[in-house]
């Protein structure tokens, strides 16, 4: 378990190391976001979120909602459809309204015999459609784009409270002559307290930069996300 814990935090590392230090731009965010799980039996349940995005020093905010069905293939992993839908609303610019389609991979990997260290990892795959209205102008812009995520967290459980640090790697399948190969990523600190079997309550620290091609971040931002997290049981 220590040596899988170093080769974790190195590889953390490794993927943080080469953050520029000349990002042109920066911002604040606060993220609103609950999250629910109605478990219909062993193996499937029904997934949803939903949030509200705030940006501080940016007039465009962003309000979400995204569900799937999820399968428990084994103790270690699951596999999730779903489809989201976002809209970005800027009083002084462009409005993006998005439908979002996605499939997950899941992992969760107990590292300890007691089970208070744990890996939990998620590949992701994303394909977004996108229509862009100008303010004042009747045109509106669609596009869609394709793009992999992958998250992964170490997390350590201390009673009620559960401790992480993780990332998350956004990878591009559109255009690369601008846009890195890893275009975003999401470094995470989390702190989770758990009321009860149902309901836990989680903040985390992400600091999140987006890169152009040969030329490192480009722009971070310092968020805060405030989450509920509750899990519904349709049969006892």
């Amino acid at each position: 378990m220590k040596n899988f814990l170093k080769i974790s935090i190195a590889i953390y590392c490794f993927l943080i190391s080469d953050l520029s230090f000349a990002q042109i731009s920066d911002d604040k965010r606060l993220w609103l976001h609950y999250f629910n799980s109605i478990k219909l039996n062993k193996k499937w349940s029904i997934d949803t979120d939903a949030a509200y995005l705030h940006q501080f020093d940016v007039t465009a905010n962003r309000v979400q909602a995204r569900s799937g069905a999820k399968y428990k293939i084994n103790k270690n992993f699951s596999i999730r459809l779903g489809i989201g839908y976002f809209y970005v609303f800027d009083s002084e610019g462009a409005n993006v309204s998005e439908i979002r389609p996605n499939q997950d991979l899941i992992g969760k990997h107990f590292l300890s015999r007691n089970k208070s260290w744990y890996f939990t990892q998620r590949a992701r795959f994303e394909e977004q459609f996108l229509t862009t209205t100008i303010q004042g102008e009747e045109n509106k812009e669609k596009d869609q784009k394709n793009r992999l995520r992958y998250s992964y967290m170490v997390r350590k459980a201390i009673n009620s409270w559960t401790f992480g640090i993780g990332g998350e790697m956004f990878i591009n399948f559109n255009d690369k002559s601008t846009n890195a190969f890893v275009n975003k990523h999401r470094a995470y600190a989390v702190i989770n307290k758990k009321l009860n079997d149902n309901l836990a309550l989680e903040a985390q620290y992400i600091r999140e930069d987006s890169f152009k091609n040969q030329q490192g971040s480009v722009h971070h931002a310092d968020v805060l996300r405030l989450c509920v997290k509750q899990v519904i049981h349709t049969k006892k």
